[in-house]
C-alpha cells in the first residue's frame, strides 16, 4: 500500500474519475468535483517566466504596488515584507477607511502605482469595494483614461467575465495559476502561484535570474520538505488535539501568523465533531503541539517557502490519516447566506452593546461557558497598538484563565470563521466604532459603503455564532 506522501502526489493533478478509489485524496482533495491539489507538483520556471513576461509592459515605470485582496489572496504576500520592508509594496485587506489613508500617505506618485487586486471568484465583496474606492480615487487624480494603466486583475480564468460585467472591462487580467488552470485554493496558493511569485519579482526588481535562483533552490529541497512533514505528522498519537503551535523565526510571527492562522483553521476546522482547531504563534502552552520544520534554511526568502511548503504538506498528511476534507470550507457558506440576508433587508439591528473597553468585560461574562477556553476578540476597524493592547489586558485581568486572542476583521472572516462556526472552546467579542473617522483620500459616499458593509460583516458573523458571541459596539 502507498504512503501518504505517494498519494498526494499521485492524486496532484488529476480529475477526480483519474485517482484510484483506494487513495483517500480521491475523496478529501476535492471541493466537490472541483480539484484543488493543484498547488502539490510545482510548475517549470519556463512558464513561470512566461507568465510574468505577459505584464512587462504594465509593469514599466511602476515603483510602488497596492495588494488587494482577502485571506490567502494577500496573507501569502505579507511574510515577505519582513525580509524587504513595507515602502514598496502594500496589502490591503480591510473596509476601514484608514486602512487606504495610511497606504495612500505612502504612496508619492499615482502614476508610478500599480494596484492588483487578487480574487479567485472575481467577485469577492470586500476586494471589489476597495479595488472600486480605489479606482474612483485614481480616475479623480489621473483621469477617466488613464487610471486603467494603474490596474491589475489577479484571478482564475472563468472569472474574466464576471470582472467585465463590473466594470473592469478594460483593465489588464493575469492568471492566479502558471498553468491557466484553476485547482489551487487560496490559503495554498504561496508559494507555487502567481499570488506570492509576482509579489517576489517585484521586490527583486523583475531580476528573472534572482528569481530562478529561489526557485530552483525550493524544488531542489522538495523531498527534504515533503519528508520532515510526512514525519511530523507520523510523528503525533491519534488522540492528539488539533491545537497546534506552529513555531518560527521572531522576525516573522507578525507576517507570517495570518497566513498560518487561515491554514490551519480553515483547513481543520469544523470537520471533526469531537476536535476544535486552535492556532496561535509561538506559543508554549503544554496541550498545544508544537510544530517546527527539522530542517534550516538560512536565506530568508528561501526559507519562507520552505515553511509555506512543510506546513501545506503537513495538513495535506494529516487530513489524510484523519480522512478529513482540508479543501473545502462549508460552513462560511452559512455566513454568506446571512450576509445575502442582510444585504436585502432595510432593518437596523437592534439593543447592541456598546460602552468603552473597560466595559466590554461585562457582557462577556454574562454569556461566556465554562467551557471556553479562549476568547477571541475579533476588530472590524484597524486599532492603534494601545488598543490592542488595552483590550488584551482588561480581559486577561477579568478572565484570567482563559487565553485571549485579538484579530482584526473582516479578514478574520476568510482566515478562522470556518473553524469558529463548530468550535466549543471559544468564545467571541465582535467589536465595530460607534463612528469611523472620514479620511481626506476617499469620497464621502465610498467609505459610506464601505462601511455599511463591514458593519454587516459583523453583524452576520455575531448571528451566525449567536451562543457564543457578542456585538459590541466602541464608543471614541
Amino acid at each position: 500500500m502507498k504512503n501518504l506522501k505517494e498519494y498526494l502526489l499521485d492524486a496532484a493533478s488529476k480529475e477526480k474519475n483519474q485517482i484510484s478509489a483506494e487513495n483517500p485524496y480521491r475523496e478529501i482533495g476535492f471541493d466537490q468535483n472541483k480539484a484543488r491539489l493543484g498547488w502539490v507538483k510545482p510548475v517549470n520556471f519556463s512558464q513561470i517566466r512566461s507568465s510574468l513576461e505577459l505584464i512587462l509592459p504594465l509593469l514599466e515605470n511602476k515603483e510602488k504596488f497596492i495588494f488587494i485582496g482577502m485571506g490567502g489572496s494577500v496573507n501569502g504576500i505579507k511574510p515577505l515584507l519582513s525580509v524587504f520592508g513595507r515602502d514598496k509594496i502594500f496589502t490591503l485587506d480591510n473596509l476601514d477607511p484608514k486602512a487606504i489613508d495610511n497606504i495612500l500617505s505612502g504612496v508619492d506618485d499615482l502614476e508610478k502605482t500599480l494596484v492588483v487586486a487578487v480574487s479567485k471568484s472575481g467577485t469577492t465583496k470586500e476586494t471589489q469595494l476597495l479595488s472600486q474606492t480605489l479606482k474612483s480615487y485614481f480616475s479623480q487624480k489621473l483621469g477617466v483614461d488613464k487610471w486603467v494603466k494603474n490596474f491589475l486583475w489577479l484571478t482564475d480564468p472563468e472569472s474574466f467575465e464576471k470582472l467585465d460585467k463590473k466594470g473592469w472591462s478594460s483593465v489588464e487580467k493575469m492568471l492566479i495559476q502558471f498553468d491557466g488552470r484553476s485547482d489551487v485554493g487560496g490559503r495554498f496558493s504561496s508559494p507555487l502561484t502567481n499570488i506570492f511569485i509576482l509579489p517576489l519579482f517585484l521586490f527583486l526588481n523583475k531580476n528573472f535570474d534572482k528569481l530562478e535562483q529561489f526557485y530552483l533552490q525550493f524544488i531542489n529541497s522538495q523531498d527534504t520538505i515533503r519528508n520532515a512533514a510526512h514525519n511530523s505528522v507520523l510523528s503525533l498519537s491519534r488522540e492528539d488535539d488539533f491545537n497546534f503551535s506552529p513555531h518560527v523565526g521572531q522576525d516573522l510571527v507578525e507576517y507570517f501568523t495570518p497566513w498560518l492562522a487561515q491554514l490551519f483553521q480553515e483547513s481543520l476546522g469544523s470537520k471533526n465533531a469531537e476536535k476544535s482547531v486552535k492556532t496561535i504563534v509561538n506559543f508554549s502552552g503544554s496541550e498545544f503541539i508544537k510544530l517546527k520544520p527539522d530542517f534550516n534554511f538560512r536565506e530568508p526568502v528561501f526559507s519562507i517557502m520552505a515553511q509555506m511548503y512543510f506546513y501545506q504538506l503537513f495538513i495535506a498528511y494529516l487530513a489524510g490519516r484523519w480522512n478529513i476534507n482540508f479543501v473545502n470550507q462549508e460552513f462560511v457558506e452559512k455566513y454568506k447566506k446571512k450576509m445575502s440576508l442582510l444585504e436585502k433587508s432595510d432593518k437596523e439591528s437592534e439593543n447592541l452593546l456598546s460602552g468603552n473597553v473597560a466595559s466590554l468585560a461585562e457582557p462577556i461574562s454574562k454569556k461566556i461557558k465554562d467551557k471556553h477556553r479562549f476568547i477571541e476578540v475579533v476588530l472590524y476597524f484597524v486599532p492603534d497598538q494601545e488598543i490592542v493592547s488595552l483590550i488584551q489586558k482588561e480581559l486577561e485581568a477579568k478572565f484570567d484563565q482563559k487565553i485571549t486572542l485579538v484579530f482584526v476583521g473582516s479578514d478574520w472572516n476568510h482566515q478562522c470563521y470556518q473553524a469558529a462556526f463548530a468550535d466549543k472552546t471559544t468564545f467571541y467579542a465582535l467589536i465595530y466604532l460607534s463612528s469611523y473617522e472620514n479620511r481626506k483620500f476617499i469620497a464621502k459616499e465610498r467609505i459610506d459603503e464601505n462601511l455599511e458593509t463591514l458593519k454587516r460583516i459583523a453583524l452576520a458573523t455575531y448571528q451566525t455564532l449567536l451562543d457564543k458571541s457578542i456585538l459590541f459596539v466602541l464608543k471614541r
